[in-house]
């Protein structure tokens, strides 16, 4: 294989990966889910609860998702930017990323959360070894606010 086609199709294999950290959700393909992590992975994403260090720890984290009345529906990667090591096995990426489920029904949504990841390349698979998702404080939907942190806003006498 020559070296752009390997750096194509390394692309792909990462651009896939990432992709599949929410696509799983809509199968709910749960082993799939967890060969995308390293043993030694670290996640945080935008809840004080989600930083998990260790995929024995995350599919513990993981079991709220086998709730029968929980499902992903659709997903979206904008201005996705993928870039490699020199040595081509570690990969890091940023994007903006719309992750839609349902929960009993109703739709849920995170609009434009800004997600940040580190892949390496180990035995010819690409898995995340560090995941953050965010949001600019700026650009904080009001639906969120609404949802989580309702109480706060609300004035005490």
């Amino acid at each position: 294989m020559n070296v752009r086609a390997e750096e194509a199709s390394d692309y792909e294999a990462v651009k896939k990966s990432i992709e599949q950290t929410i696509g799983w959700a809509i199968e709910k393909d749960f082993e799939a889910m967890f060969r995308l992590w390293a043993d030694n992975m670290f996640h945080f994403w935008l809840f004080s609860d989600s930083r998990i260090v260790g995929l024995d720890n995350f599919k513990k984290y993981s079991e709220r998702w086998k709730d029968p009345d929980f499902r992903g529906t659709r997903y979206e990667f904008k201005d996705l930017r993928i870039a490699f090591s020199r040595s081509g096995d570690v990969a890091w990426y940023s994007c903006f990323l719309d992750d839609c489920g349902s929960y009993k029904g109703k739709e849920t949504w995170l609009k434009d959360v800004f997600q940040t990841g580190v892949l390496e390349k180990r035995d010819g698979q690409w898995v995340h070894v560090q995941i953050h998702g965010s949001y600019p404080v700026d650009k904080i939907s009001e639906n969120y606010v609404r949802h989580f942190y309702s109480d706060l806003l609300e004035k005490k006498d």
